[in-house]
Order: structure tokens, then C-alpha cells, then sequence
């Protein structure tokens, strides 16, 4: 058994900084746990390779889970890829730097969560950020995470940016500044062309400098350890053997969006009947947890441009156009090989009197269908449109109470009305793009979506081919209802010395990718634990 001041469950973007923060203090000894391992070397360093080679499937570095049989899908069951190891879904994802519309956080602080406002989390952001293109009120230029303009120099930017100007959308120079409507290149977590997770900015430069900061990767929380309603520590599996680990001030729980409901769950805090029914001794009567799970529900587009060299493909075009980017990123860091593959996005607001975007689009270097899972051998491009604001709601609960087991994952995608024929009108919108004059010109067919001509068309086509676009949130909301799991402080409810530091505790989603606002939670929670809160 070993003690610390404080245990970190989960390496991911809320683990990493908050572990990472705390560790600041030498007084205190902060160990950080994670399931996967460390990530350094090749698929951790290039985006390009460790996307394609852990993103599509299951393997230590993603879970790779599926959700149960979907209506709102028409009965399918979708794909989650969610990321295992240090930094989380920061290592395998595609580093889109995005922190969502000003008001999405002064809607968290009115829902009853004081100091979440914007102007509260504002700094925060600063805090995190090295912003390599901007300096400005709103960006950091001297935090842990390098966040940089894609350095692929690919043609394709211009191009979709001249589509977007004929489709009469308007340009954004920045999407974490004053406004947040409009297209451009996407902001990325990377560091001279390669992927800096949160990992590589918040943890591995202190490990063997701070002597009070411990990482266990490869290490399993099976369950949180309980003196009544006191957290006191938890209990890990590590190389087969099960081991307890002591915390004399705090377990911190960021084990992210859909893994942290489950833990609380297997630990005895959820709900109590459910618990009971699998065989869990209640600890904490909270039937929150694992409710109000929410995602941008995404679906896919598909057109193909023939033998362009710009564009990923499989052909004989590809074999001399992947060889030069793999010399010009050895020598410069730049070019294909830097791509994060999403290299162009924007917002949509759908009338002209909405207050924020509702859809967010995402231009795609390849035509790479079904999370990646399916490549279609043409060159061509692909675009998701994501549903930004949905009402509908989901949950997580245990299938059993073996901490082997996945999850049951129920996002209940477009159970309310109202998500379909928004979302119908967005992909409808984002297609036009494809039909303006200049992507005319390139464009040979449309392979997705041909076939719909009416809305009806469209709303099967959403449900055929909707899913995840990896943003679980909200599954340990924050407030200080019943309906809620932590409070303001990110202390769970009813509960001493525990706390949750992910993006479950979002009370709402917000409009745009949920890395950057992790990120922040992971550093206001490390202000609020230092400062008593």
C-alpha cells in the first residue's frame, strides 16, 4: 500500500493538468493513474500515423467502444473511439483546438454553477495556452499547450475557403476569439508539426524532476475505497495484481465523459436500486450519475475528386505523393505530413437571428467513412457536420459490476425532435458547399448523397449514417439540483474528499470540440483544490 496527498484516476486532458498543477506545491504528493500506457514514440508524436493506426479499432490506446442498439440510428449500435493512455483522447484524436461560444459558459453559471461564466474561465484558457498566431485578449502565449495553424501548407485551403466565400458564409480569423462564426484553417494542440497532447505538455517534462509527482500507467482503477461517505483511496490492478493506493486529502475522478459514471458506480455511488440489482453495495444513493449524457452526433459526406495528390488517397498518385511528405516531414515538419486530416472547419448559424452556430462542419483531406473504418480507394474529401446545441439526452450504466465489462453507452442520438430537422438543415447547407462553382470543377461525384432530393431523404440518410464525433458529456453534470453530480466546486454531492475533473461534470455541451474546455476545467479545478475551495 502507498499513500499520497492526492490520486488522479485517469491520464487524460482533466487528469494530466490537474495532476500536473497540484504537483506545482512540493509539499504534496500527487499521483496520476492510467489504464494505457505512457505514448511516447512514433504514434504518439506524428498526428498523421497515430490517428490511422489507433483510432479505428480497438487496442491499448483506445477502447474503442459501441453503444447499444440506437433508435434514433435505426437500431445500429455506433463506434466510440475514446482514447486509453496518457493524455486520453488528446493522443489519438485529431487536435482540433476549439473552447466553444462565450455564452455556452455564462449558461453553465446561470444553470447555478457560480464562477463558470466566461469571464471566469477565461483566464484559464490563457493559462493552458501557448498560441503561436494570436496575441490578443483572449489567447495565452506562455502556457503548457502549444497550440499552433496547421503547417501542411496544403492548396486544398485555399480552395475550400474561396468554396465557402461562393456559398455566402462568412470567414472567421478566429474561433476562440470575439466571434466564432465563419470557416478557416483549424487550430491545432501541435508543436512544430507534431501532436503535443496534454501528456507531453503537463506531465512528461516533470517526471523525474518532481520527485512528488508519481505516474502508474498501465494501471486499472477497478474501484474508489470508502470510510462512509469519505473518499480515502482506491483500488487498482496493475500486471494482474490488485494493490490499494491511500489518499490523505483527495481522489480526484477524471476518467472523462462516459469512464468516470462508471466508475462512481462500481464504487457504490450511483443509483441505489440499480447498484443493488448487480450486486454493488450502495455507498451513495445518487441517481444522476450516468444521466444527462450528451455528444454532437455527427454525420459524414463524401465526394470524389480524382487523382489529386493534395488529397489522401489509394492510387498509384498516392505512392509518390506520400513518399515526398514523408521526406518534406522529416526535413521541415511541415507538409502531409502534419496533417491533422480535419485541416479546415467553421460554424453555421441557420437563421439569421440565432444568438450562436448550430452546426459545425469539418473539411476532411480523404474520403475516410465510418470512423476511419472504412477508406474509400479514390482521392477525394470528405465532410462531417456536427450537431452543436442537442436536446437530447442519453445515459451510462454498468453492465455488470465487473470492471472488465464495457459500459452500456446510450446517447439516444435524435430522441428529440427537434435534433433531426436541425441537423437535416445543416448537412443540407453544408453540402451546397460541394455545388458551388469551384468545387464543381474538381468534384466527379457525389458518393453519399446523390439520392436525396426531399428532407425526408435526408432525415433517413442522417439516421443511416449519424454517430459519435467523440464528445461524450455531462454524465456527472455539474449544479446543485438532484439532477446534478458535483457542485460548483467539482465536489461530488453528499461525498468528502472526492471530486470529478473531466468533461462529465459539463452541465451543457458546448459549441465546438471539448479538449480546449477539459483542458480548463483541469486548471480552475487545481485553483479551486489549492485555494480551499
Amino acid at each position: 500500500m502507498q499513500e499520497f496527498d492526492y490520486i488522479v484516476v485517469g491520464g487524460g486532458p482533466g487528469g494530466c493538468v490537474v495532476a500536473s498543477r497540484l504537483s506545482e506545491d512540493a509539499s504534496v504528493s500527487v499521483a496520476l493513474l492510467e489504464s494505457g500506457p505512457d505514448r511516447r514514440g512514433l504514434l504518439g508524436s506524428n498526428l498523421a500515423v497515430g490517428t490511422l493506426a489507433l483510432g479505428p479499432r480497438k487496442t491499448t490506446s483506445n477502447y474503442a467502444l459501441e453503444t447499444v442498439p440506437d433508435p434514433g440510428l435505426n437500431g445500429r449500435r455506433d463506434f466510440h473511439a475514446l482514447g486509453r493512455g496518457l493524455g486520453g483522447g488528446a493522443a489519438i484524436n485529431t487536435a482540433m483546438y476549439m473552447r466553444g461560444h462565450h455564452a455556452d459558459y455564462d449558461e453553465w453559471a446561470a444553470l447555478g454553477n457560480p464562477g463558470w461564466g466566461y469571464a471566469d474561465v477565461l483566464p484559464y484558457f490563457k493559462r493552458a495556452e501557448n498560441k503561436q498566431t494570436h496575441r490578443d485578449e483572449f489567447h495565452g502565449n506562455a502556457g503548457p499547450v502549444w497550440v499552433e495553424d496547421l503547417r501542411t501548407d496544403n492548396p486544398y485551403h485555399a480552395i475550400v475557403k474561396q468554396a465557402c466565400a461562393e456559398a455566402g458564409l462568412p470567414y472567421c480569423p478566429d474561433f476562440n476569439g470575439a466571434e466564432q462564426e465563419g470557416y478557416n484553417t483549424t487550430q491545432v494542440t501541435m508543436k512544430n508539426g507534431a501532436r503535443h497532447h496534454t501528456g507531453a505538455a503537463y506531465i512528461l517534462p516533470h517526471l523525474g524532476v518532481r520527485k512528488n509527482l508519481q505516474l502508474l500507467v498501465e494501471t486499472t482503477c477497478t474501484r474508489i475505497l470508502f470510510e462512509g461517505k469519505r473518499a480515502v483511496g482506491v483500488e487498482v490492478m496493475h500486471q494482474g495484481q490488485r494493490r490499494e493506493l491511500r489518499a490523505r486529502r483527495e481522489v480526484i475522478v477524471s476518467s472523462g465523459g462516459l469512464l468516470s459514471a462508471k466508475l462512481l458506480q462500481l464504487s457504490g455511488v450511483g443509483n441505489g436500486r440499480e447498484l443493488q440489482a448487480l450486486g454493488i453495495p450502495v455507498v451513495h444513493d445518487r441517481p444522476a450519475v450516468g444521466q444527462n449524457l450528451q455528444d454532437h452526433i455527427d454525420v459524414v459526406l463524401g465526394y470524389h475528386i480524382p487523382g489529386d495528390p493534395n488529397l489522401l488517397g489509394i492510387s498509384p498518385t498516392a505512392i509518390g505523393a506520400i513518399y515526398k511528405a514523408v521526406k518534406r516531414y522529416k526535413a521541415e515538419r511541415r507538409g502531409m505530413g502534419a496533417t491533422n486530416f480535419a485541416e479546415l472547419t467553421g460554424f453555421m448559424k441557420l437563421t439569421p437571428g440565432s444568438p450562436r452556430s448550430e452546426i459545425q462542419y469539418e473539411f476532411v483531406i480523404a474520403l475516410a467513412m465510418d470512423h476511419g473504418r472504412k477508406l474509400i480507394p479514390q482521392h477525394g474529401m470528405s465532410a462531417h457536420v456536427l450537431l452543436l446545441r442537442p436536446k437530447s439526452r442519453g445515459t451510462v450504466k454498468l453492465a455488470s459490476n465487473n470492471f472488465l465489462d464495457d459500459p452500456l453507452v446510450d446517447f439516444q442520438y435524435l430522441s428529440h425532435p427537434d435534433d433531426l430537422a436541425t441537423l437535416v438543415e445543416g448537412t443540407k447547407r453544408t453540402a451546397a458547399i460541394f455545388s458551388t462553382p469551384t468545387f464543381k470543377r474538381l468534384i466527379k461525384r457525389d458518393l453519399v448523397t446523390a439520392h436525396c432530393k426531399t428532407d425526408d431523404d435526408w432525415a433517413e440518410f442522417c439516421r443511416n449514417v449519424g454517430g459519435t464525433n467523440y464528445h461524450p458529456v455531462g454524465s456527472c453534470r455539474m449544479g446543485s439540483g438532484e439532477d446534478s453530480v458535483v457542485d460548483a466546486t467539482l465536489r461530488v454531492h453528499g461525498m468528502q474528499s472526492l471530486r470529478i475533473v473531466d468533461s462529465s461534470i459539463f452541465p451543457k455541451i458546448m459549441g465546438g470540440n471539448t479538449m480546449a474546455p477539459t483542458i480548463m476545467v483541469g486548471e480552475k479545478a487545481a485553483d479551486m483544490i489549492r485555494h480551499g475551495s
